[in-house]
């Protein structure tokens, strides 16, 4: 099996390097972005992907690609992508390999000038793809965790050995790239003390904009039904602690809650797993009257709906590479409570106001006395977090930084340009 995989790497690096003699960049900048699915179940890395390649997308002389294996993407999420200006290219099945793995053999009627990679998940294909430094295509690697800080709160076994390993290899993947791309501020921060062997033009830190899609969403004053506040997440054994799912239903367990008229709507268990869920939070406190347990939400259309339904949403997480679901309801003008140890908390900071949407403890009777907060206020808190986002989509917007980082992908070919092996006007186009 490893002979049969290094005789395919080494092939697919030769017809890679061949296919990038014959194309090399003119003006127009090939970026292809390696993918498993476009319409995302569980937000995280596929999120913050489709929200980069249609932000990309909308650069000047930028044709952007989405990579996925074969049969990972519906003809309805191609359609969907294509009215982003983002064509989705399957890659062929390699039989008896994982699917992720298909991606290291290109289209080949698929132009490449940069290839993006996420983590080890999607990173290590891109690896692959780029061949030899030296060769012409370049490789953006994308940052979304902290293994190591994950492990400490992993509930399995062998979680912080295993999480050291992983960032090892993340840390070995970042050397390798040509540029890095941490997701926030807290990443970036995280990952600069391990490659300092990189100068600082290797690295390009992105803090997600605004989700366009729940922007002419609406929130209506709640003075008088029960006051829902969303927790979202798989709530899974591994992942319970980490994300907080007992802080939250442990506030609820809380005098400032309990019995009072507040619901807690967890929303993100596996399908058929709503009652395994269900079970584990009520163990922590919260009673049965006051808690809703619902699978993933199936589409972007059902999220607007359940922004709507909800008066407050909750990030409690021990920590949080960034925290996208938190972003979404602020896109949404939803009232947000995040945990201060998260990427997004880092970057609410450097805003007006933005601090008080951070709950500076793990203990739930704090995050307990902050729900209330936010209902017995909750008129001002609609008005403050509608400020908060038009603060927010300002200072983080996707055109800038898109733009920005479409910029810095032109300069890696500069040297390139200097030598003589391609147009030595594409840079300035």
């Amino acid at each position: 099996m490893q002979a049969c995989y290094d005789n395919c790497v080494g092939a697919t690096s030769q017809g890679v390097s061949m296919q990038r003699d014959l194309a090399c960049p003119t003006t127009t900048l090939n970026v292809t972005l390696l993918g498993d699915e476009w319409a995302s179940l569980t937000g995280g890395l596929s999120t913050f992907n489709r929200e980069l390649a249609i932000n990309l997308a909308d650069q000047p002389n930028v044709e952007v690609t989405f990579f996925v294996p074969e049969g990972f993407c519906t003809d309805e999420h191609k359609k969907t992508a294509k009215k982003c200006s983002v064509k989705i290219v399957e890659a062929k099945e390699l039989p008896g390999y994982d699917p992720h793995n298909w991606l290291i053999v290109p289209h080949p009627n698929l132009r490449m000038d940069v290839v993006i990679g996420h983590g080890i998940k999607l990173g290590r294909q891109a690896q692959v793809l780029r061949g030899h430094p030296s060769d012409n295509l370049k490789w953006v690697q994308v940052l979304h965790t902290a293994p190591e800080e994950l492990g400490m709160f992993k509930n399995q076994s062998n979680a912080v050995s295993k999480a050291g390993l992983k960032h090892e290899i993340e840390v070995e993947l970042c050397k390798r790239a040509d540029l890095v791309v941490p997701v926030g501020p807290k990443l970036a921060e995280a990952y600069s003390s391990c490659l300092r062997s990189k100068e600082d033009e290797d690295m390009f830190v992105i803090t997600p904009g605004l989700f366009k899609e729940f922007e002419d969403l609406k929130q209506d004053r709640n003075d008088s039904s029960d006051f829902k506040v969303l927790l979202c997440g798989r709530g899974d054994s591994e992942d319970f602690e980490l994300k907080g799912y007992d802080i939250g239903a442990e506030a609820f367990a809380d005098e400032e809650l309990k019995g009072k008229p507040y619901r807690l709507l967890s929303v993100g268990a596996p399908d058929g797993k709503e009652d395994e869920v269900a079970t584990k939070l009520l163990k922590h406190g919260v009673a049965k009257e006051q808690l809703i347990v619902r699978k993933f939400v199936q589409s972007r259309d059902k999220m607007k709906e359940l922004f709507r339904e909800v008066d407050l949403a909750i990030m409690p997480s021990r920590t949080e590479g960034f925290g996208l679901i938190a972003l979404e309801a602020l896109s949404a003008s939803l009232p947000i409570l995040v945990s201060s140890n998260s990427g997004f908390a880092r970057a609410l900071r450097n805003l007006q106001s933005g601090t008080s949407c951070i709950v500076n403890s793990k203990e739930p009777k704090d995050w307990a006395k902050a729900i209330k907060a936010v209902r017995e206020r909750h008129g001002e808190e609609l008005q403050e977090i509608r400020k908060l986002r038009e603060c927010y989509g300002k200072k983080y917007g996707w055109e800038k930084q898109c733009k920005d980082l479409v910029e810095r992908m032109r300069n890696m070919f500069r040297e390139i340009n200097l030598s003589g092996t391609c147009s030595p006007d594409w840079f300035l186009k």
